[in-house]
Order: structure tokens, then C-alpha cells, then sequence
């Protein structure tokens, strides 16, 4: 027997809220992190839409699609699965910044090598939504595994969701790479301050000799300086470190560096 709360669509569900759209919303934005804003769209879709899974393609700052997360195994597969092929509906929605509605996977023809795997995992029809804001951009797309669950009558709402989630993860995303920015410089003048006690040098010196073993291992900056402050030195002094050292102190102090 079929529950009221199946035959429930999904605008009711939200008019039962005494806030509607806006309680998702706020919830959303509440998140403090980029990985709990993630989580928090995946578990506010289910909870939306009363699909069985959600899954979300992601990528930012115009690379590939490639991040992916999902709220559970079988989805997980089938996210992995778009990427691996190239093909399925989170794809073409990101493609054509359209939703995308599935309703029988066994006989879509349109991702004819993605559809059938993904039917093999129990799912039955899938609605896609595009997610772009920025240099944020992704699909999250809902999965049921049950024919014709998604219908024409879910897409306005589903369009406002999906606008506000792609807000809400291009505003985790900048926050986010705003902190790994401020921690990066932070982790950068500590290193230079190591190195300036430790050989006797100036603030412009460190920095370059940060840059330049930083080229010369093909590495992030931070990264390097994230190994001076742990190690309290530089890996390789002899090949980088000091050559760059003497060239750079030449005809200033005539020290040379202490160990």
C-alpha cells in the first residue's frame, strides 16, 4: 500500500513549512565549512524532494569536473560512473544549464553506456540540476530507484533550489579559499622567520630562497613552507639552499650561513 507521504508532492512539503524554501535555505548558508555546506545540500535535498539518494558533481575555478560526494555508496558509484564515462545526466545538466529528468534508466539511450550501469546499481530515473555561481559550477542530482519519480510539476522548485544551493557552495568555496590564503601567508612568514634566525639573513632574502627551492622541487610555495616549520630546515641545503644563500649575500655581509 502506498503511504501519504509518497503521494505528498514536493511543493506541499514545502508549504508545510511555516517558512517555506527559506528554513532550506537558512541551513544552507549556516554551514561553516565548504564540506558542511556539501552535506548539508545533500541531506536538505533528500529531505526536500523525498528521494532515495543525492549526488553532486563539483568543480571551481573553471577545472574539470571532478569532486565528487554523495550520501551514500551505491550514488557514490554512480556519480564516479558520469566521470569515468562522460556521459549522464548530472553532465548534461552542468552542459546545458538545464535540469535534466530521466524517468526509466533501463531504456535511456541517451547515455547509453552510463544508464544501464546505473540501473544496475537499483536506480530507476534521476533529475539532474545545474548548479553555477561564479567560478563555482557542478550539478546535484537526485536519484530514485522507482520509474517516473520525477516529474515536470518538481521543476520550479527544483530550479529554486538549485540557485540557492549554487550560492550557498560559491560562498563556502570563496570563504574557503580566502582561509587557505590567510593560513598560507601566515605558514610562508613563519618559514622565512626560521630561516632568517637560522642562517642570519634578511626578510628578502628568506623569501627567495623559499621561491626558488620552491621551483626547483616543482612545488607549491606553502608546501615548502609548511616543511620548513615543520622540519625547522630545508631538505637538500647543500644542492639549493645554500648556493642560493652565498649568491644572494655576496658583497652584503660576507657571513657565511651557520648550521
Amino acid at each position: 500500500m502506498t503511504s501519504t507521504a509518497t503521494l505528498e508532492s514536493t511543493a506541499d512539503r514545502v508549504d508545510a513549512q511555516p517558512s517555506g524554501l527559506g528554513t532550506y535555505v537558512r541551513e544552507m548558508f549556516a554551514a561553516a565549512t565548504l564540506d558542511d555546506t556539501v552535506e548539508k545540500v545533500l541531506s536538505l535535498t533528500q529531505q526536500l524532494f523525498g528521494c532515495d539518494e543525492v549526488g553532486l558533481l563539483l568543480a571551481a575555478d573553471g577545472e574539470a569536473v571532478s569532486s565528487v560526494a554523495a550520501s551514500g555508496d551505491d550514488v557514490a558509484r554512480a556519480e564516479a560512473l558520469q566521470l569515468d564515462s562522460k556521459q549522464g545526466p548530472g553532465l548534461q545538466a552542468i552542459a546545458d544549464h538545464q535540469p535534466v529528468t530521466a524517468t526509466e534508466l533501463r531504456f535511456d539511450s541517451r547515455w547509453r553506456f552510463w544508464a544501464p550501469l546505473a540501473a544496475d546499481l537499483g536506480f530507476r530515473s534521476a533529475l539532474s540540476l545545474s548548479l553555477a555561481d561564479g567560478d563555482t559550477s557542478g550539478a546535484i542530482t537526485l536519484y530514485s530507484r522507482r520509474p517516473s519519480r520525477f516529474t515536470s510539476s518538481d521543476l520550479p522548485l527544483a530550479r529554486d533550489f538549485a540557485e540557492h544551493a549554487s550560492i550557498a557552495i560559491a560562498v563556502a568555496t570563496e570563504r574557503q579559499q580566502l582561509l587557505r590564503a590567510i593560513q598560507s601567508r601566515g605558514m610562508v612568514g613563519q618559514a622565512q622567520g626560521i630561516l632568517m634566525q637560522r642562517y642570519g639573513i634578511s626578510d628578502d632574502q628568506s623569501s627567495e630562497i623559499l621561491r626558488r627551492y620552491a621551483q626547483h622541487l616543482d612545488a607549491k610555495l606553502r608546501d615548502v613552507a609548511d616543511r620548513v616549520v615543520r622540519d625547522r630546515k630545508l631538505p637538500e641545503l647543500d644542492d639549493v639552499t645554500l648556493p642560493a644563500l652565498a649568491q644572494l649575500s655576496s658583497g652584503a655581509t660576507g657571513s657565511s650561513p651557520s648550521r
